[in-house]
């Protein structure tokens, strides 16, 4: 069974714990765990961002430099070739050195003699689908302007990725422990709370 270490603080407060500790007292007291997977482990540095400046890029008729704020103190430069974006939009910004589902590692660079410190990211770069936000659209930037999101946060707390799956091996003779509120039951007895 596969337990949302979220979802679990809806019953009981581990806070405090790390995942692995967690693991090894639920296995110590009769709770195997099989494994565990950190959501959102392949997204690294990237934020949410407001597009505050748009130009047409010089040398080619299709890009646009943006002046992005991403919550520091002077906006970064990204070039984007989507035609969806405009001023004022948040959106998903992959900053230097960030990464992607796929081990993709965006680094600035230029393209076509503008400095790209990052890029602008649409639901495929980010492994998402319209299943996962309908009113999104697939070709394009991914606007978050109807998103719950402000300038900096994390794109993993913003599409709920921000979570450890704990996997549990649960017996026949448990099946007090195939719920949600039975493994809390056990975590709560484990550690006391």
């Amino acid at each position: 069974m596969n337990l949302s270490l979220k979802w679990l603080h809806d019953f009981t407060n581990t806070d405090g714990i790390t995942t692995k500790e967690y693991c090894d007292r639920m296995t110590d007291t009769g709770s195997k765990v099989e494994g565990y997977e950190l959501l959102g482990e392949d997204v690294q540095n990237v934020i949410v961002a407001r597009v505050e400046k748009m130009a047409r890029h010089e040398n080619s008729d299709h890009m646009w430099v943006c002046q992005v704020d991403v919550g520091a103190e002077a906006p970064v430069q990204i070039v984007t070739g989507a035609q969806n974006v405009h001023e004022g939009d948040l959106v998903p910004a992959a900053l230097h050195n960030s990464w992607l589902p796929g081990g993709v590692h965006i680094t600035k660079g230029k393209l076509r003699g503008e400095v790209s410190n990052g890029m602008l990211c649409g639901l495929e770069e980010l492994a998402l689908s319209l299943n996962d936000f309908p009113n999104a659209i697939l070709d394009g930037i991914w606007i978050l302007n109807d998103e719950d999101c402000k300038i900096g946060d994390d794109i993993n707390v913003v599409i709920g990725n921000d979570d450890t799956v704990v996997d549990f091996e649960i017996t026949n003779n448990r099946p007090d422990c195939y719920s949600i509120i039975g493994l809390a039951r056990e975590s709560a007895a484990a550690f006391g709370m």
